[in-house]
């Protein structure tokens, strides 16, 4: 039977009260003894809700003995949660049958705690750094959470700044080049910070590679939301779709992909994970201000994060036609920023080169879940001629993924 998503009493629906927020905030707070004053509100952040978390802002009254709080008033606070995926579920779960149900529940469920303790185990790697980072957000406190034998949770939060007077772009939005190239740039810079760290604390990673991130999705529930997007009244995207299906046992597996740096010997990199829009914050300027949501971090390929936001955030026909020029964008900001902070530079443009080529198949596949669930938003709209047009440019987006998976894994190069 397929779990429900039940909302609890506590801070935005969960089981996690104000107690438990005090707790953990002590913990953190190295010697400053704190306490909540009477002066305690939560409200959902945008729309409140991640796959695997609930999004709040905080605003509380700190109470200490003698020394000033280390925490702000206000700030974001990341409560995690499977509500938002498990009722993304049941909205499909009358189209599966109850036992593949069950089970996707299932396994979404083991899925949060890594994803969780992944932006914890990111934070608390930033913070031993020397200097801040100026694109990430302040991590203040946190508690990373585990899954006990009976299905629930420990609990744990995460409080980070409170980013003001920026925005993120929708899915049915593309960036402009220089949005593009101040992604590339951010993401070398971050990539940099991680490249003295030592095997023993990578191991450490809640995500062992790709295919420790993915160990949830597999071949068969990539076929089954296949089936779902076959369903979509498009005569090309059914013949899209029809063709993945007999392709996708045939593409290159994560296990494999993880195995390439030691093949091509390049060193694996930071990789965020999650790199699209909504992970992007911007000024009104269009300056990139932050990049956020670390829960699918993992050291592998670069090519995994610029596949991801390469589909998600250009045109098929802009993604065509920069691809080649963006891949040597990124590489001239990893050797600049390299050199700045006296590193060697992980791998050659021809490396990065081909393991795109290699790894845009399996990425991508990935990737296409998330986009069955913006379209079906998409589709629940009031019909209008925003609809229409925003209908039409996404279905343009999904369908140049499939053709891409296709003519990648068809053409990829020999290694």
């Amino acid at each position: 039977m397929l779990k429900t998503a039940e909302l609890a009493d506590g801070l935005l629906g969960t089981t996690l009260q104000w107690d438990d927020v005090e707790e953990i905030a002590n913990e953190c707070a190295k010697g400053v003894e704190l306490k909540f004053g009477d002066k305690k509100s939560i409200k959902p952040l945008a729309e409140g809700v991640g796959l695997q978390s609930l999004l709040g802002i905080a605003d509380v009254e700190w109470s200490t003995e003698n020394e000033k709080s280390p925490y702000p008033n206000k700030f974001a606070l990341k409560i995690g949660s499977p509500v938002a995926l498990l009722q993304a579920l049941e909205a499909q779960a009358a189209k599966l049958p109850p036992k593949v149900a069950a089970d996707i529940s299932d396994e979404f469920i083991k899925f949060l705690p890594p994803c969780h303790n992944s932006e914890i185990y990111f934070y608390n790697y930033i913070r031993t750094l020397p200097t801040s980072i100026s694109i990430l957000p302040d991590y203040y406190f946190g508690k990373e959470i585990e899954l006990e034998s009976d299905g629930n949770y420990t609990k744990g939060c995460i409080a980070i700044e409170l980013v003001e007077n920026v925005k993120t772009l929708s899915p049915l939005e593309n960036f402009t080049d220089s949005q593009m190239l101040q992604v590339l740039d951010s993401l070398a810079k971050l990539q940099t910070q991680f490249l003295d760290m030592n095997e023993e604390e990578r191991r450490k990673a809640p995500h062992r590679g790709l295919a420790g991130l993915y160990s949830t999705f597999k071949d068969w529930f990539l076929q089954l939301n296949n089936g779902l997007m076959a369903q979509f009244p498009d005569p090309e995207m059914q013949k899209l779709t029809k063709t993945f299906a007999t392709k996708l046992p045939e593409i290159m597996t994560a296990d494999d992909l993880d195995l390439l740096p030691a093949q091509l010997e390049m060193q694996r990199v930071f990789v965020h994970g999650d790199l699209w829009s909504a992970n992007i914050m911007w000024d009104a300027q269009d300056n990139l201000k932050k990049l956020i949501d670390f829960q699918m971090i993992h050291f592998g390929l670069a090519a995994t994060d610029l596949a991801r936001v390469f589909n998600t955030c250009l045109t098929p026909e802009a993604r065509h036609a920069n691809t080649d020029r963006y891949l040597e964008k990124y590489y001239k900001f990893l050797e600049t920023r390299c050199k700045e902070a006296g590193k060697e530079v992980p791998f050659d443009l021809e490396q990065l080169t081909t393991t795109y080529q290699l790894a845009y198949p399996r990425v991508s596949a990935y990737l296409l879940p998330a986009l069955t669930a913006v379209l079906e938003k998409v589709v629940s709209m009031p019909d209008s001629p925003i609809k229409l047009a925003f209908l039409g440019s996404f279905i343009a987006k999904v369908k140049g993924i499939y053709a891409d998976i296709i003519e990648y894994h068809e053409n990829r190069p020999e290694f």
